[in-house]
């Protein structure tokens, strides 16, 4: 019986070691983008800007869950019919599975797929309207490290139909 407990115990140790060696790979990460929207609203494009704070977990080289929060800065503006109409990304959440493909050292380039919900407002003669939508999002970008913990990316994403970002970003992960 002692013979069998301490052959499970071993047994037992030598799973968790690569377990916990596989955990000591992974890291987290925090970051920040200026984001320049492009929305179609079937008249013209319209640009507002926003900026996003994300935060994430590298599980390994390969994989990361990351999730975003954005707030807009700035509005656009549409002539529509002689009325000058201000469109605002108020703000949006995000969160992604990523996918990265290490090219060199210092370069990297990364899918992401996942959901995101953006609220919009138009304002316009002292009248103003909202309206939020949420859908599959997906992208790709280019991560450029400046240190072993720092680096900067640029990336372009489809939050949902009609509604796209290009994000020029910094991320740290410690």
């Amino acid at each position: 019986m002692k013979r069998s407990l301490i052959a499970l115990a071993l047994g037992g140790a030598m799973i968790s070691v690569p377990a916990a060696a596989n955990l000591a790979q992974g890291y987290g990460y925090i970051g920040g983008q200026l984001n320049y929207f492009d929305l179609d609203t079937g008249l013209a494009s319209i640009n507002p800007m926003a900026l996003t704070f994300l935060g994430g977990y590298q599980f390994n080289p390969y994989l990361a869950l990351e999730g975003r929060i954005g707030v807009g800065i700035t509005d656009d503006d549409l002539d529509f019919w002689g009325e000058t109409v201000s469109l605002e990304v108020d703000h949006y959440y995000a969160g992604y599975l990523v996918g990265t493909l290490p090219l060199t050292d210092w370069v990297s380039a990364y899918g992401l797929l996942g959901y995101a919900e953006t609220k919009i407002s138009a304002s316009s003669g002292g009248n103003s309207e909202s309206e939020s939508d949420n859908d599959l999002s997906y992208g790709l970008g280019l991560k450029m490290n400046a240190s072993e913990n720092a680096g900067f990316t640029l990336e372009y994403i489809e939050l949902y139909d009609d509604v796209s970002s290009l994000n020029l970003g910094f991320t740290y992960q410690f």
